[in-house]
């Protein structure tokens, strides 16, 4: 995840050739790739595990969260033309709070009261990070260019968190209403839509052309794009793996200490630079987040060996979006 981390920041902020050439600029290629590798790798698994197939779903249904899959991995691959990797991947954290009131708009769920102080102060922190991040110029992209809005950047953000809530919140509500749906049936169904959909997208705004010569012209770029495919693959096999078998508590401290190591990683290979205010920040949203991680833990066994069976699969939809952005 590290890897695809570093990649994905490298592909879209940075020149080909280096310095003097040119930017990738076809966000909705990286979209089409991810989703035509995840339908692979989930197709893959309903061959293999032969899960029981869902025979009360209607087809459509489908589409509402490939739609929403799609435009949120869009906003954050086009949010780092206006924001710092460190900000972008920090304001993910932020992620309870939409995910707490699209629970609320579409299932009328009710949360502990430490879930909305936890969302408070990682929002506070986040604001406190991004107004110390000495790099962050709001009104011009990282390709120079001056933004149409002075905050674009945190905008798309936004849209991000909405579209992934909603993401995450309607397929919990297809768990509810379908007994007999699996994971990775919805995972490949959701695939298929968006790959299908993304591919539509990159024909109809004339990027295919464009992004295919690019990719033709700079041989740089090509293992760039190997990795970032076969690193979001391995990456969500990996969380499936990890939240099935071992639990929500564990895997949220791995995605915990996979947002500081990105953060502190991309600083060191891109030059960022956090001032001691966005420091303090910082550590405001990684002490709420590891509070939440504490009271979540209480009276729960950390590893859950025996692992997590079909009927939890709405809990592992929930823990899957609340801390992955792949």
């Amino acid at each position: 995840i590290l890897i695809f981390d570093h990649v994905q920041e490298r592909m879209l902020t940075r020149r080909y050739p280096r310095i003097t050439g040119e930017y990738f600029t076809y966000s909705y290629a990286l979209v089409f790739t991810n989703r035509f590798w995840t339908l692979i790798m989930s197709g893959g698994l309903l061959l293999y595990l032969k899960p029981r197939r869902s025979k009360s779903t209607i087809i459509y249904e489908y589409s509402f969260p490939s739609i929403s899959n799609m435009l949120s991995s869009w906003c954050q691959y086009e949010a780092l033309k206006y924001v710092s990797f460190p900000a972008a991947t920090l304001f993910k954290s932020f992620k309870l709070a939409p995910v707490m009131a699209m629970g609320k708009m579409l299932g009328n769920k009710e949360y502990p009261q430490y879930d909305y102080v936890v969302a408070l102060f990682i929002g506070l922190g986040i604001t406190m990070f991004m107004s110390g991040s000495e790099d962050l110029e709001f009104g011009y992209d990282v390709h120079g260019d001056k933004a149409s809005a002075a905050w674009t950047g945190v905008m798309l953000l936004g849209f991000f968190l909405f579209f992934d809530s909603f993401t995450s919140q309607w397929q919990s509500r297809m768990f509810q209403r379908h007994r007999d749906l699996s994971m990775i049936e919805l995972m490949f169904a959701t695939s298929a839509f968006s790959t299908v959909l993304s591919f539509i997208t990159l024909v109809h705004t004339k990027e295919l052309g464009p992004a295919l010569s690019f990719v033709v012209q700079h041989s740089e770029i090509h293992l760039h794009f190997f990795l970032f495919s076969i690193c979001s693959t391995i990456g969500q096999l990996f969380i499936f793996y990890t939240i099935k078998n071992f639990g929500a508590v564990v895997f949220a401290i791995i995605m915990t200490t996979r947002v500081l190591l990105s953060i502190a990683l991309s600083c060191i290979l891109y030059g960022h630079e956090v001032g001691s205010t966005g420091f303090l920040g910082l550590m405001v949203v990684m002490g709420a987040v590891c509070y939440r991680i504490k009271r979540k833990a209480e009276g729960k066994q950390l590893i859950r060996w025996q692992g997590i069976g079909d009927e939890k699969a709405m809990e592992l939809v929930q823990e899957w979006h609340e801390h992955a952005d792949m």
